[in-house]
Formats: C-alpha cells, sequence, structure tokens
C-alpha cells in the first residue's frame, strides 16, 4: 500500500473515532510534511524506524519549537500504530519514538478589558446578524465552549428551564454546560418572539444553515477590528479566557478541568502556569 492511501485511511479512521477537524488536520498535516520529506510515494512496509529517526533528527527539525516537534511525533506514532493495529504492515517503526521535553506555549486569550470592548462593539439593535454575534461571542466567553461545539448548536440543545446547554464535546461525547443568569436573560431574549423547530441552529448563517468555522473566525475579526483590538486573536482565545477567568475566581484546577471538558488535568496545569508567571511578575514590580 503506497503511503498516500494509507494517509487516506488513517483519516477516514480518526473520523469514524470522533476526532475534533483540528486533530485531523494537525495529524495529516505532519504526516503529508513526512510525505514531501521522503521525496516520493514510497510503499509503507519500506518505511522503517531508521528511516523516522532520519526524519526527526533533519527534515523535522525544520519546525523547531519542542511542542511542535512533539505534535509531529505524536502524529507518527498513531499513524505507524494504526497501520499496525490493521494489518497493514507488521511492525510498528514508530514504536521507538518517544516525546522531548517541552515547555507548553502560553495560551494567547483575550484579556477582560478586550472582551468588554469587543461586546460593546456589538449593536444588537443593528439587525438580526449583530445579534446573533453579540450573543453568541457571550456564550463563547461564559461558558468557554469549543468553537467547533458552538457551530453545531441546535434550538433544542438550550435548556433554559433547567439552565443548561447541551454540546456535542470533543470525542463525540454529549456534555452539558452550566448557564449562569446572564446568558440566560441573552438567550430567552435571542429566543423570543421567532418562530424556530427544535432542530434548528441556534446561530444560524444567512441561508439558514449552521455557521461554519470560518465564518465565526471571520465575525470575530471583523467585530475586533470594530472596537480597534489590533491584536491577533483567535475565537479559541475566548475559551482560554473562561479558563484563566474560573481559576483565578476558585482557585480550583479540577473545577476548572470539569468545566472545560478536559479528560486528564495534566492539560488544564497550563492555567495555573499562567497565573504562577503573572504573580512572579507582580511580586517583582513591588
Amino acid at each position: 500500500m503506497r503511503l498516500s492511501t494509507a494517509i487516506g485511511r488513517f483519516d477516514t479512521q480518526l473520523r469514524a473515532d470522533g476526532k475534533s477537524e483540528h486533530t485531523r488536520t494537525a495529524y495529516l498535516r505532519d504526516l503529508k510534511r513526512f510525505k514531501t520529506w521522503l521525496g516520493n510515494d514510497p510503499d509503507i512496509g519500506t518505511i522503517n524506524s531508521n528511516t523516522l529517526a532520519r526524519y526527526l533528527a533533519s527534515g523535522g527539525r525544520r519546525y523547531q519549537a519542542a511542542i511542535s516537534i512533539n505534535r509531529t511525533k505524536t502524529a507518527l506514532r498513531m499513524f505507524f500504530k494504526f497501520l499496525a493495529d490493521a494489518g497493514y504492515i507488521k511492525s510498528n517503526p514508530a514504536r521507538l519514538i518517544k516525546n522531548g521535553r517541552a515547555q507548553p506555549k502560553t495560551p494567547e486569550h483575550i484579556t477582560a478589558t478586550e472582551a468588554r470592548k469587543l461586546l460593546a462593539a456589538i449593536p444588537m439593535r443593528d439587525g438580526f446578524v449583530a445579534k446573533r454575534d453579540r450573543v453568541m461571542f457571550s456564550l463563547l466567553l461564559q461558558t468557554g465552549i469549543r468553537l467547533g461545539a458552538a457551530v453545531g448548536i441546535k434550538v433544542s440543545d438550550v435548556r433554559l428551564g433547567e439552565r443548561v446547554l447541551k454540546v456535542n464535546a470533543k470525542g463525540g461525547t454529549e456534555q452539558s454546560i452550566y448557564l449562569n443568569s446572564t446568558i440566560r436573560r441573552l438567550l430567552r431574549s435571542y429566543l423570543a418572539g421567532r418562530s424556530l423547530n427544535p432542530g434548528d441552529p441556534l446561530f444560524p448563517s444567512r441561508n439558514g444553515g449552521h455557521l461554519g468555522r470560518r465564518q465565526v473566525q471571520l465575525r470575530f475579526k471583523h467585530w475586533l477590528d470594530k472596537a480597534g483590538i489590533k491584536r491577533h486573536l483567535t475565537v479559541h482565545s475566548t475559551r482560554h479566557a473562561f479558563a484563566l477567568n474560573l481559576y483565578r475566581q476558585t482557585g480550583d484546577l479540577r473545577l476548572v478541568q470539569t468545566a472545560l471538558g478536559h479528560r486528564h488535568v495534566s492539560t488544564t496545569e497550563i492555567y495555573a502556569r499562567v497565573e504562577d508567571k503573572a504573580l512572579r511578575r507582580a511580586l517583582e514590580n513591588l
């Protein structure tokens, strides 16, 4: 089997496993870089542990950040494990690959001041699109849900009486998100007076379908520009802002882990490290 065919089958398996688009895109990007480095489309049976070691020692070094190299290693391990488990290859050449130590990247988050400026720049009286965007970005800031979950929300997922929102979390599992009084009030006003079916998108596009991720990113940038915020921020910065705010208020990483839907608290620890850095800077300035 050619490498390109194997990558296609791996992608199909990732889809079947419910992996997020972000994860799939990252894995496929790294595997395509590996294929480009090889310079051809070899039979997967000819790729051995030495091939992978040479790639990581030379071609892979183009991506110098340790955390990026570790991501590439993870992609290779997952890919060749899939091939071995599926019986496409006799042995797994990536079994010797180990991740190096990497300092996690500090999450880029929208600050409280920037968030207020962003929402203030969206006039809800200026038609449905502005109202939709104001409620959508308020929801992201108040709950920390992922963009992929937000664009998939249906009207029936909003349970105002139960004070929860049902979303499809990473990995395809359903998660109940608590809605505080502020966001419940916004959602109640947003839904009032509209003729809606349970299966309708909560945040529809102009043609009535679900918004795409790219559309939401563009709307986010549009309102950042309107608010005069020049920093490069993505919608994901709202999730980081929610997590940092919750950790500052509670000091409880387990609680933040639960709110974000992280499987392991080690994923959540980055927010404690951010706060530790902020504390050190504050102490230096005393």
